[in-house]
C-alpha cells in the first residue's frame, strides 16, 4: 500500500496523463491537460471564471475588489503573527499524542489543528468553532462532489450562514477562509503526507534539511494538489492551446494532470522535495489564482514541519480509504507511529 503505485492505477494521487486538447461532446467542453496549454489558459484574460451575462460581470468586478482587500489583509506581519501561534499549537498538540501505538494523524492532529488555525486566522469565537466546522464541512463536501444536488442545496444554506457570521470578521472573505483552512487544508495535508510516507527518504531528507521546507511545499502542491480541475468560460472568441473557442464556450483545465506533465516536470510521479516546482499550477495562475496562497503555504509548512519531526513511519497494516468526489479526494484516515518523545 505504501509503495510507489503503478502510474496506470486509479489512485487519486496518480491523475490521468496529460494529452492534446480535445472537445468532449458529452460535457460540451474543451479539455486541456498539458502543462503549457493549461498555463496559457489560466493566464488568458478572455477565459473567465464567470459567464458572459451582465450579472456575471457584476460578480467579477465585486470579486476583484474583495481579492484586493484580502491580499492587503494577508500582510507579512500578520502572517508572522499567525505563524507563531499555530506553530506553538502544533507542538502542543503533538506532545499530547500517544507513542508506541498506531494513531490516525489526520483525525488526531490535522483536522483539529486546522480548525483551530481557521479560528485564529478568521477571528472566530472558539465557542462557535464546532458549529462553524459543521457548516464548512457541508460547503467542502459539495465542492468535492459538485454533481450531487443534495450536497449543493445543503452547501448553499451553509455558505449563507458562514457569510453572515463573518460579514464583520477580522479579514475579508472570512467564510471562504474558514472553509479553506478547516476543510481544504487538512484534506490536502492528508494527500501530501501520504505522498511523503510513500517516499520515506524524502521525510528523512526534510528532517535533516529543514531549510528545504519552502521548496518542499511547492513540490507537495505539485504532487498532491487537491483540486483536480477548474472550469473557464470564453468571454469572447479566443485561440488557446491550438484550438479556437467561440464566445460562451467552456473549458475544463486539468490541473493535476498538468502538474504531472513530464515535459515540465521530469519523472513526474516521483515526489522530490529538491525539485524546482515553483511553476506548479495547483492554485491556478494569472488573475484568478488563489488569493490566499501565501496563507495556505505558511500553514502547510508549519504542519508538515511538525509531521516530519514527529512521525516515525506508516502503519503499513492499514489500507487507504478515500473520501470526496469527482473534483477532489483525500485519505479519510492516515495511520502512523510517532517518534518516542
Amino acid at each position: 500500500m505504501w509503495a510507489e503505485l503503478d502510474p496506470g492505477s486509479a489512485d487519486p494521487l496518480l491523475p490521468p496523463r496529460p494529452g492534446p486538447a480535445f472537445y468532449d461532446s458529452t460535457s460540451q467542453r474543451w479539455v486541456l491537460s498539458q502543462y503549457d496549454n493549461v498555463l496559457r489558459a489560466l493566464r488568458e484574460p478572455r477565459l473567465s471564471l464567470y459567464d458572459t451575462r451582465p450579472s456575471g460581470m457584476d460578480v467579477r468586478d465585486n470579486s476583484i475588489r474583495v481579492r484586493l482587500k484580502t491580499r492587503a489583509a494577508l500582510s507579512a506581519a500578520r502572517l508572522a503573527e499567525w505563524r507563531a501561534r499555530i506553530e506553538r499549537l502544533a507542538l502542543d498538540s503533538i506532545a499530547r499524542l500517544p507513542r508506541g501505538v498506531s494513531i490516525d494523524f489526520a483525525a488526531d492532529f490535522a483536522r483539529p489543528w486546522s480548525v483551530a488555525t481557521a479560528t485564529i486566522v478568521t477571528g472566530a469565537q472558539a465557542i462557535d468553532s464546532g458549529n462553524l466546522e459543521q457548516l464548512a464541512r457541508r460547503v467542502s463536501e459539495a465542492a468535492a462532489d459538485p454533481s450531487n444536488p443534495q450536497l449543493e442545496a445543503e452547501a448553499t444554506i451553509a455558505d449563507a450562514e458562514l457569510n453572515k457570521y463573518f460579514e464583520r470578521g477580522a479579514i475579508p472573505m472570512g467564510g471562504p477562509a474558514f472553509v479553506a483552512l478547516s476543510q481544504t487544508l487538512p484534506a490536502f495535508l492528508a494527500n501530501a503526507w501520504l505522498g511523503l510516507l510513500r517516499h520515506p527518504a524524502e521525510i528523512k531528507k526534510l528532517r535533516n534539511q529543514p531549510d528545504l521546507m519552502g521548496n518542499a511545499v511547492q513540490e507537495l502542491f505539485r504532487y498532491a494538489g487537491l483540486a483536480r480541475k477548474v472550469s473557464r468560460h470564453a468571454a469572447d472568441s479566443v485561440s488557446v492551446a491550438g484550438i479556437r473557442m467561440s464566445k460562451g464556450e467552456r473549458a475544463t483545465l486539468l490541473l493535476a494532470s498538468a502538474n504531472r506533465d513530464p515535459k515540465q516536470f521530469p519523472d513526474p510521479d516521483r515526489l522530490d522535495i529538491a525539485r524546482d516546482a515553483a511553476g506548479q499550477v495547483a492554485f491556478g495562475a494569472g488573475s484568478h489564482s488563489c488569493v490566499g496562497v501565501s496563507l495556505i503555504r505558511m500553514a502547510v509548512a508549519v504542519a508538515t514541519s511538525a509531521f516530519v519531526q514527529a512521525v516515525a513511519g506508516a502503519d503499513e497494516s492499514r489500507t487507504i480509504e478515500w473520501h470526496g468526489g469527482s473534483s477532489f479526494q483525500w485519505p479519510s484516515e492516515l495511520y502512523v507511529y510517532l517518534e518516542n518523545a
